[in-house]
């Protein structure tokens, strides 16, 4: 029989190396657990240090602040155990052929060199802090634990465990919440014991972090699950009675990713807000998601084509004016001729020298098939910091939009599907499976000509050079498929 645990979780939304805010943060949801009876409490890997610090890790200082903010911590728990991710040091070692006279044809001595940090569990007590090995069972006084730092299905052979705990170092993607859920149902059948997943929130860059974290129990249950994309501490009885609603839908997640990660890159950046052109198909859809995650009173938008009818629907202010007349007598003043470049990045000159002056985020509307095949201005319509909806494909805004007109009717008009389906499959094909087009056309049951998948090709090879000019993308694909080498080198077949 189970054995009855009340675990406590922790998902809050670390920044990374900020030591002092993320403490706070996890003192606060221990405190709150504590409150409900918790026998042991759970935070996520990245819940002290923050995610993807990078070169950081790599450094002494950002190691030992580590180790001083694990030992401050401590001293601010109860009796109860917290069981959470940190960086520590792994050693590098490199073969010593100083003293010939030590070695042998067939040894080499190896000496420490250098250090680099890398994510392992804690067991953290009052006053006491011990660094545990990743993927093991730890004995603590009324149960034993299996701990590890991602969030892979395991089958726990050597040891028997009365919980399994993933402290997951993993990004959020779309699909990520019905993947885990199938495995950690499967992991929790399979093991006969609860499974409890711990995910942070928040965004790191590009990269976004969905939280999420539930505790499944044998039987296909998921027993209890936090919000998505939302700070949150919550304690579960795994002998309790399932509480656990239904997964959000795909539609509403992703606008709760994106919305999550416009809020983290406005604040963490010292921004008041954002603005962005209201003239890109895609833009009645980014303002609604800008306006929901930050108030209609931090959105400002520009229209250069009279196109202010979504503007005034969402409450925010929205500028107009004639670019043409303006572009007419620069192309004069230059003798060149005025045409569709020079008046979008000119609208982009005057939209981000707004935003400079008013502390705002520039943002643009520009989606995935927009910047695999080349079809935006550089330093136009691509003219921002941030593109949102950069990762998305047009059958995911137009999902988004049928989610969002709900919720307001008059926003988006009649909505019809998108252009681009079969592209945008194409797209996804050669992109992200890393399929050649040859492969695609001969080697695979493909619905599309060549001529089509052609066309494709040549876009995305040919806008490679522009893409690596846009601006910042948020990443809601899987992490197998973002692109680590440029496209175009694996599309010369």
């Amino acid at each position: 029989m189970t054995k009855k645990i009340k675990i406590g979780i922790i998902q809050n939304s670390p920044l990374t190396a900020d030591f002092s805010n993320n403490l706070r943060q996890i003192v606060q949801g221990y405190r709150e657990c504590l409150d409900h009876g918790a026998d042991l409490i759970i935070a996520s890997a990245y819940a002290l240090c923050g995610a993807d610090p990078g070169d950081l890790a790599n450094r002494d200082s950002f190691r030992n602040q580590t180790r001083a903010a694990l030992e401050c911590l401590s001293q601010e728990l109860g009796n109860v155990p917290l069981l959470m991710g940190a960086y520590t040091d792994m050693p590098i070692f490199t073969p010593d052929n100083t003293d010939d006279d030590v070695l042998s044809d067939n040894d080499e001595l190896y000496v420490e060199t250098a250090a680099h940090g890398y994510i392992v569990p804690y067991l953290l007590e009052h006053d006491c802090v011990e660094e545990l090995f990743d993927a093991e069972v730890i004995d603590l006084d009324e149960f034993s634990v299996y701990i590890d730092t991602h969030d892979d299905g395991v089958e726990v052979e050597d040891a028997t465990a009365d919980l399994i705990v993933h402290l997951s170092d993993k990004s959020w993607y779309a699909g990520q919440a019905e993947d885990a859920e199938k495995t950690h149902r499967w992991e929790a059948d399979t093991n006969g014991v609860p499974v409890v997943c711990v995910y942070n929130v928040g965004t790191s860059g590009d990269i976004l972090y969905g939280g999420g974290s539930a505790v499944y129990s044998p039987g296909n249950i998921t027993q209890a699950r936090l919000p998505f994309f939302e700070n949150a501490a919550k304690v579960v009885n795994t002998a309790g009675p399932a509480t656990a609603k239904a997964l959000p839908t795909e539609a509403e997640l992703l606008c709760q990713a994106i919305k999550r990660g416009i809020t983290d890159t406005v604040r963490n950046n010292g921004f008041t807000g954002v603005c962005l052109s209201m003239d890109h198909e895609q833009a009645p859809l980014l303002a609604a998601l800008c306006t929901e995650a930050l108030g209609a009173s931090n959105v400002r938008a520009f229209s250069f084509r009279h196109n202010i009818a979504a503007a005034k629907a969402l409450g925010i202010r929205c500028k107009e004016a004639d670019s043409a007349e303006l572009v007419k007598k620069a192309a004069e003043a230059m003798e060149m001729e005025a045409n569709h470049t020079m008046e979008s990045r000119m609208r982009a000159a005057m939209i981000s020298t707004y935003a400079d002056e008013h502390g705002l985020l520039p943002i643009t509307s520009i989606t995935r098939h927009d910047l695999m095949t080349g079809n935006f201005t550089l330093y136009g319509d691509a003219g921002a910091y941030l593109a949102p909806l950069g990762n998305l494909y047009e059958m995911d805004t137009h999902m988004m939009r049928v989610y969002l007109k709900e919720k307001n009717a008059t926003l988006f008009g009649t909505l019809e599907e998108p252009q681009h389906p079969e592209e945008d499959r194409i797209i996804h094909e050669l992109a992200d499976r890393n399929l050649s087009a040859g492969t695609l056309l001969f080697e695979t049951v493909c619905p599309f000509t060549e001529t089509e998948v052609r066309k494709i090709q040549r876009g995305i090879i040919a806008s490679a050079f522009k893409r690596a000019l846009t601006p910042t993308v948020l990443r809601t694909d899987r992490p197998e498929e973002r692109l680590n080498i440029p496209t175009h080198h694996r599309l010369n077949d």
